[in-house]
């Protein structure tokens, strides 16, 4: 045996009797276990975000996928529209529409043919018309009047010409219109000619500006009647097999919306335009309260004109009874508020409707909308984030104002 005295260093065979290797189970089973408790941390890390990030009020909900379903909420898709604005060969403005479309998923549609005789403002000469407003600042200018005068918003804008038109109608053909009576056009010599004569008439792509231009004496009443009467013939001839059979394979957003406008049923619509006379020549104006009603019936989700400046809703309904939708919907939005988020409350049997804010600056606007839709007001800082004001719509809700 080799005595050992302090400092002294044993000798290797000594120091690895001293020094006992860890048992295996140490060696690989702690690692493991340190593994397997970083996974599990993960998974519950992730686990308690989408908890937190799927409450509301103290409450855990899962996403609800069937939209008769009590808890189910999706952001709004706006009504997908279009101004169709029509020139003729001299670049004059002839021609507005506005066409919106129904269902996404089934098709079918509105359109609103606008007059360009329609008094307008901010024009630089008077009489301020809608046709002025175009000469000055061409589409721009008409979108930005049409738009301010239904006070929403449209998708996109378009300028049709001689030339598009045809493109756009030619795959359907000719379309037969009625005309009460001959339309004569006067030549640069004086002479007069039948352009369309009375009757059922067909018009060939090539003519449909020709024919939605021509002038009248009745302040563009006439006209606007005859531009209806193509309208309703070429959606109907569209529509009556495969709308993209009848239009042309281009890959345009104004073809995709007459296909499916055309695909289901279309309503050609005009509120009560009055001619009115002025020292400066006619203009035409609508009835506002009859064109207010026109716009929600056409746009049941509408871009805001002016994004951000009007609170935004979630509107829920409380009661399982899918019928107090669009009522409720509709009283929304004539109460002056921009709609993101619709869906159902996350259980039925609400009694009292009522107005939810989260912040104490939105109180003033919570009980303005409560006041117009005849409900309560309540304030919950723990309410969902996604809109400005929900609206939970209970049995006490009437949809009549």
């Amino acid at each position: 045996m080799t005595n050992l005295t302090d400092g002294d260093t044993p000798p290797d065979k000594d120091r690895d009797r001293l020094t006992s290797p860890l048992p295996a189970v140490w060696r690989w089973g702690f690692p493991a276990f340190l593994v397997v408790a970083l996974i599990w941390a993960g998974v519950l890390l992730v686990d308690g975000l989408s908890t937190v990030l799927d409450s509301e009020s103290g409450e855990t909900r899962g996403a609800e996928t069937d939209p008769s379903a009590p808890g189910f909420e999706a952001f709004v898709e706006q009504t997908w529209s279009m101004l169709v604005a029509t020139e003729n060969g001299d670049g004059e403005l002839v021609q507005v529409a506005v066409v919106t479309a129904t269902d996404r998923t089934r098709g079918g549609g509105t359109i609103l043919l606008v007059p360009p005789e329609v008094r307008a403002q901010g024009c630089e000469v008077l009489p301020c018309r809608l046709v002025e407003r175009h000469r000055e600042g061409g589409i721009d200018h008409v979108r930005e009047t049409v738009t301010g005068m239904l006070e929403v918003e449209v998708t996109a804008a378009v300028l049709m010409t001689p030339d598009r038109w045809a493109s756009l109608a030619g795959p359907a053909g000719p379309v037969s219109v009625d005309l009460p009576t001959d339309l004569v056009a006067t030549a640069s010599d004086g002479t007069s000619v039948v352009r369309f004569p009375a009757g059922r008439v067909g018009v060939a792509p090539s003519d449909v500006v020709d024919l939605l231009a021509f002038p009248d004496d009745a302040g563009g009443l006439g006209r606007l009647d005859r531009q209806s009467a193509w309208w309703t013939a070429w959606l109907m001839r569209v529509g009556a097999g495969d709308p993209l059979e009848r239009l042309p394979n281009l890959e345009l957003d104004l073809v995709d919306l007459m296909a499916l406008v055309a695909g289901g049923s279309v309503r050609l619509v005009a509120p009560s335009w009055v001619a009115v006379g002025t020292d400066l020549g006619s203009q035409l104006v609508a009835d506002e309260a009859a064109l207010a009603d026109l716009v929600m019936e056409m746009f049941p989700f509408p871009i805001p004109l002016v994004p951000g400046q009007r609170p935004t809703v979630r509107l829920l309904n409380g009661t399982g009874d899918s019928s107090f939708d669009a009522p409720a919907r509709e009283r929304v939005l004539r109460a002056g508020v921009d709609l993101a988020v619709v869906g159902n409350y996350r259980h039925d049997g609400v009694i009292q409707t009522r107005v939810v804010y989260r912040d104490p600056i939105l109180a003033g606007a919570a009980n303005d909308l409560a006041a117009a839709l005849g409900g309560g007001v309540l304030f919950d800082e723990n309410i969902s984030p996604a809109a400005d004001l929900t609206v939970v719509i209970g049995a006490d809700f009437r949809p009549a104002g």
